[in-house]
């Protein structure tokens, strides 16, 4: 490239030279000499055309340069095309914080405990139950406990008074491993004794794991009863928790007060 470059300045320089050759006057010859259309009557013209003639060489290395432009040009993109595998390494860095994220789910899993009974009727069943039944079904004195959770001794049975709510738990009789309590609570205009039902739920099922037996409504003669009832297995024992409510046939209460009965046992799992 350099070449015709250096050639054309060569033949630049060197028109001055002959044209100063040729022309007695070279003051006056150089001047005109910028163009040569204005001067043709000048003597000097003919001299003047080899400048000319060297004009299109200067033009063929400029179209000989071009073709060498278009080589370099190209090749930056060439080497641009590796990017992209960068950027694709970088996806698994992404994937750390989709894993961090389930933890964070588990985290959230764990259910809302109930609320706490308070209803005076419901708190001193569930009471009986753990203080004075769950000990007794498996050994445990029940005068000793039953007197210990405050009742007191009626006949073969223990009661207790408050409010207006009465417990009785009976003699255990000839089936030890069954727990009785009577109770007269007030009556529920919505549904027969549901503060008790409500509380008994909560204890068994949702804190203690017990799965929901029975939930059903019956007449036997003169006498509606309500049922439900709530079991678990676990650890070689079988835990049953019962509560019926009586009323008469047509779903009134039998007197001022709801009438109830809950049942606890706990006996050995059948063998499986």
């Amino acid at each position: 490239m350099r070449a015709p470059l250096v050639s054309l300045i060569a033949l630049g320089l060197a028109a001055p030279a002959v044209f100063a050759q040729t022309t007695p006057t070279p003051p006056t010859p150089v001047a005109p000499a910028a163009a040569p259309t204005t001067n043709a009557p000048v003597a000097s013209a003919p001299t003047q055309t080899a400048p000319a003639s060297t004009a299109p060489p200067a033009t063929a290395p400029s179209t000989a340069s071009t073709p060498m432009t278009p080589t370099p040009t190209t090749a930056p993109p060439a080497a641009a095309a590796p990017a992209p595998a960068p950027s694709t390494a970088s996806t698994p860095t992404t994937a750390p914080p989709a894993a961090a994220a389930s933890p964070t789910e588990v985290a959230a899993a764990p259910p809302v405990p109930p609320p706490a009974p308070t209803d005076p009727t419901a708190i001193a069943v569930i009471g009986t139950i753990e203080s004075v039944c769950a000990p007794a079904v498996v050994g445990g004195n029940l005068d000793k406990l039953s007197k210990s959770a405050g009742y007191r001794k009626s006949g073969d049975n223990y009661v207790m008074r408050k409010g207006n709510f009465q417990l009785t738990v009976l003699a255990a009789g000839s089936n030890p491993t069954t727990c009785h309590i009577d109770i007269l609570s007030p009556v529920d205009p919505e549904a027969p004794a549901k503060p008790l039902v409500v509380a008994l739920h909560n204890w068994a099922a949702v804190t203690r794991g017990y799965s929901l037996y029975r939930n059903d409504k019956n007449v036997a003669g003169s006498q509606e009863l309500t049922t439900r009832s709530w079991e678990l297995t676990e650890n070689g024992k079988n835990s049953a928790l019962v509560l019926t409510t009586f009323r008469k046939a047509d779903g009134t209460p039998s007197g001022s007060r709801e009438t109830s009965q809950v049942l606890f046992s706990i006996i050995p799992a059948p063998a499986s």
